[in-house]
């Protein structure tokens, strides 16, 4: 898959060097893309969440396909209710050992076990609504350029849509129907500078201006940091992790994507966890937008 050479030092057992070459660089992203793709498959024959329109439709929960919406086929007098509590208190009898609890829906009698039983999916209003809470007005994203792309397997397409600085790493291939690696970019929209020539996927990285003192003096009260002595390997400093989060939600990339600069990419995505989880990340992006972060 890599084009090498032999690292000229005169042994006739050495080691192939990888030329990084954008092909090479395309080739790779290709094939973990490829793999995640691969895993995403495999894992979805087994996936227990059901697609909003399937619930919409009244499909049961996969896990113990019982009733999501509306009520059972027992009646809703008081004779069918007695029988959906003596299902119920069943049901529970035998997720005991799962220790977590059930959960019902509002309207609706029917228990679900919180261990077995994924919740409900969000519907699309619910999904928009979250999205403007993770993607405010202040961190919104440029999505007004036009490329012209050229693939692993030489075939051209064309991204409508897409960041003006930016290009993801890999492209499904309509010719192909499979992932393949951008190995060179070119912006064909009306704002494209003159004489603007075809770049390869790694000089494609957007501009990001990093949190200046005055923004970071903003929220660094928010986050908490550990005090004294720590064994072991330094801790990435919290204001690198709050800026890798911030290029990412900007550009649109994935976490693996996320430039070395900003440290390690699974450190920097274990932090940002931390930080939705507790709540933490809500408030810096809402100081930030409250102070009009420059976009």
């Amino acid at each position: 898959m890599f084009e090498s050479q032999q690292i000229p030092d005169g042994s006739s057992t050495a080691l192939p060097r990888v030329l990084h070459t954008p092909r090479s660089r395309a080739l790779l992203s290709e094939s973990w893309a490829q793999a995640d793709e691969a895993k995403r498959r495999e894992r979805a024959g087994d996936d227990l969440q059901l697609p909003y329109e399937a619930y919409a439709a009244g499909e049961p929960c996969r896990a113990c396909g019982r009733a999501l919406l509306g009520e059972p086929a027992l009646g809703t007098d008081e004779e069918g209710l007695a029988l959906i509590d003596a299902d119920n208190a069943q049901f529970r009898a035998e997720h005991a050992a799962c220790s977590m609890g059930v959960w019902r829906l509002e309207n609706n009698r029917v228990e679900h076990c919180h261990l077995c039983c994924p919740f409900p999916p969000l519907s699309p209003a619910q999904r928009d609504e979250l999205r403007q809470l993770l993607y405010p007005p202040s961190l919104h994203i440029d999505r007004s350029a036009t490329w012209r792309v050229e693939l692993t397997c030489q075939h051209v397409e064309t991204l409508a849509a897409h960041s003006p600085r930016y290009v993801e790493p890999t492209v499904q291939c309509t010719e192909c129907a499979v992932i393949r690696g951008v190995v060179k970019a070119v912006r064909i929209d009306d704002q494209a500078k003159d004489g603007d020539d075809g770049r390869d996927i790694e000089s494609l990285q957007p501009g990001y201006q990093r949190l200046t003192d005055e923004q970071w003096s903003w929220i660094k009260h928010i986050v908490h940091t550990e005090e004294g002595p720590r064994r072991g390997r330094p801790r990435t400093d919290i204001r690198t992790i709050v800026d890798a989060a911030l290029f990412k939600t900007r550009t649109g990339i994935t976490w693996r994507e996320v430039p070395a600069e900003f440290g390690s990419w699974q450190t920097a995505l274990r932090r940002h966890r931390q930080l939705v989880a507790s709540s933490q990340w809500d408030e810096i992006t809402r100081t930030l937008a409250k102070r009009d972060l420059p976009r």
